[in-house]
């Protein structure tokens, strides 16, 4: 694991889990509305665009658990505005990728994002900033876990001091004790 700083964009780091060890020709990046899902979007998109790589924006919604009165926004409608929405920062930025594809999918985030990645794709996910196990999240251990291919988690927090201690806690603690429950 590693911390790169200023690879993308100036003003963010990320923490990569898992380098890419062939050209990157896709850059998937899972968004959900949060700060961290922002910051990974605007790295994923500067990313793609210095690797010359598709951006592929992704949001997952699943149907609620409990039955009752129907929610005025269904998750589906939900999660293709979360796309839309996404889709609309990067081409409102001066420079952004020429080939971009979009998806909201139907499953488990974790699911839904691993669907989208072959194992040469470069997988971008926002990273909460409250504490190391925060970082991670569900969602990210869950691909970290089942997924083999390149993971880079971008905390909302562009403290580069704080992400190097994250990765260093990241490396020396065991992923095993991080529980997704």
């Amino acid at each position: 694991m590693s911390t790169v700083e200023g690879k993308s964009d100036p003003e963010q780091s990320a923490v990569v889990l898992r380098a890419p060890v062939s050209p990157v020709t896709r850059v998937v990046v899972g968004v959900d509305g949060s700060a961290g899902s922002a910051a990974a979007l605007r790295w994923a998109a500067a990313e793609a665009l210095r690797r010359q790589a598709v951006l592929r924006i992704v949001s997952a919604w699943e149907e609620p658990a409990q039955p009752g009165p129907t929610p005025a926004d269904h998750p589906a409608q939900a999660a293709a505005r979360l796309v839309q929405k996404a889709l609309a920062r990067v081409l409102s930025q001066q420079h952004y990728p020429r080939r971009i594809g979009c998806a909201a999918l139907r499953g488990a985030p974790g699911e839904a994002l691993l669907s989208q990645t072959r194992e040469t794709d470069l997988l971008v996910l926002g990273a909460a900033e409250a504490d190391v196990a925060a970082m991670i999240g569900p969602t990210g251990l869950y691909c970290l876990q089942r997924g083999s291919n390149p993971l880079v988690l971008v905390p909302s927090a562009t403290d580069g001091d704080r992400v190097a201690e994250y990765a260093h806690y990241a490396v020396t603690v065991p992923w095993r004790r991080f529980s997704t429950g």
